[in-house]
């Protein structure tokens, strides 16, 4: 479907901050040229790259703007606030440089904007396969996506629009650098403003996760101090049914940081070894369960040992948890400073996604544009501006003196 054919008629800008992404921002900008649902204006912020990114930039020079930050921003939301100044779009959907959208994902977030009381759509995350560890991580997305975020979907009150697939209303689009975690702030702005927050499932992002318990804690840590940040700064004027949600939610992780204590103290005590045994087993069984779904759903059979081992990732995230509350709400060592997780080499997976995953399209998956061609996708639009130059942060965010040139 060309963008003739779109019958909202709304405008799409697609903005993607980068940093040291020459591993996945090629197969990043070729998966959101070649969509079914061609993009109106495309901007990359090219956050103080010292690697082969501006390199990789300049190949995609006609179709892609770029916004250059001379030196890391050290803050996301600083490098979205870069784009504030040159999107044209009416809705702004956003991307990370080492991820991939499948084929149809513009086109099926755009569709919910047909209700004008939606002020934002998230997507749905799959983790790349590597190892166990993000097999792990994609058991945690199918069950914080397949079960809580469906619900929350239903409710109009989604709680994150992930970073790598989401869409805004380009005039809600306002990133603040108050937190580590700004698709939570922004998911909870836009909320507050009486807008709702819907679900797509089927507007699917392939990202890659931390390859390593160092990273998957760092990683995890930045996420949790997030949502304390998001709490602080937001919890007192969200919606009834979203303090629910969030209490509800740290109920859950605070049952997970003492659970292992209590389960020593029953091994413990005499006769009581069999309770352990039978709990242990219990969340053993549900992890499986989960496993056995993403298996079938995602064709993904690394998920099932992944499910063994799940257990004990949960017990250190639910210590992450309170070491995090500690430090944010009660030591009050307020960190907004964005730093960079390991990553991992990959091949695109996203014909192999689309080829198993319901609902998603199919074909054209030759070259950028589809038709093995290798060039300018079919339903991409006539021209795109040259890369911009770069003008100072603006919008009310500019607490780091950024230099900005051209590439």
């Amino acid at each position: 479907m060309g963008r003739g054919d779109d019958p909202l008629h709304l405008s799409v800008t697609v903005v993607i901050p980068a940093y040291n992404e020459e591993e996945g921002v090629r197969t990043c900008l070729e998966s959101v040229l070649r969509q079914t649902v061609a993009p109106d204006q495309v901007i990359v912020v090219d956050d103080g790259s010292t690697d082969g990114t501006p390199l990789i930039l300049e190949e995609f020079r006609g179709r892609v703007e770029v916004v250059t930050l001379v030196e890391n921003s050290g803050n996301k939301a600083l490098a979205l606030g870069a784009a504030l100044p040159h999107i044209r779009g009416d809705v702004v959907i956003h991307t990370d440089a080492d991820s991939e959208l499948d084929l149809r994902a513009i086109e099926l977030l755009l569709a919910h904007f047909l209700d004008p009381r939606v002020g934002a759509v998230s997507g749905i995350v799959v983790s790349r396969r590597h190892n166990i560890l993000t097999s792990v991580r994609e058991l945690q997305y199918i069950m914080g996506q397949e079960v809580y975020k469906r619900g929350m979907g239903v409710l109009g009150t989604v709680m994150v629009i992930p970073g790598c697939v989401g869409a805004v209303r380009r005039d809600l689009f306002d990133p603040s650098p108050d937190t580590v975690t700004e698709d939570m702030d922004q998911t909870l702005t836009v909320m507050k403003a009486g807008h709702r927050v819907v679900y797509e499932p089927r507007a699917v992002a392939l990202t890659s996760d931390p390859p390593n318990l160092h990273s998957y804690v760092r990683q995890s840590w930045r996420w949790f101090s997030g949502y304390f940040q998001n709490v602080r700064k937001h919890f007192s004027s969200l919606p009834r049914r979203m303090k629910f949600q969030m209490a509800y939610l740290s109920v859950e992780n605070i049952l997970g940081t003492v659970m292992p204590f209590f389960m020593v103290y029953l091994a413990s005590a005499p006769r009581r070894g069999s309770l352990v045994m039978a709990f242990v087993l219990g969340e053993v069984a549900s992890w499986l369960a989960i496993a056995l779904y993403g298996a079938l759903r995602l064709r993904r059979i690394d998920l099932i040992p992944a499910a063994l081992i799940s257990p004990v990732v949960r017990v250190i995230d639910g210590f992450l948890w309170t070491g995090t509350a500690v430090s944010e709400l009660l030591l009050n060592r307020r960190d907004v400073t964005w730093r960079r997780a390991d990553r991992f080499r990959f091949a695109s997976e996203a014909g192999e996604l689309r080829g198993s995953e319901p609902g998603l399209a199919g074909g054209r998956e030759k070259g950028v544009g589809g038709d093995g061609s290798g060039g300018r996708p079919r339903n991409a639009p006539p021209h795109l501006n040259e890369p911009l130059i770069g003008e100072p942060l603006q919008g009310g965010h500019d607490p780091v003196p950024v230099n900005v040139e051209r590439v």
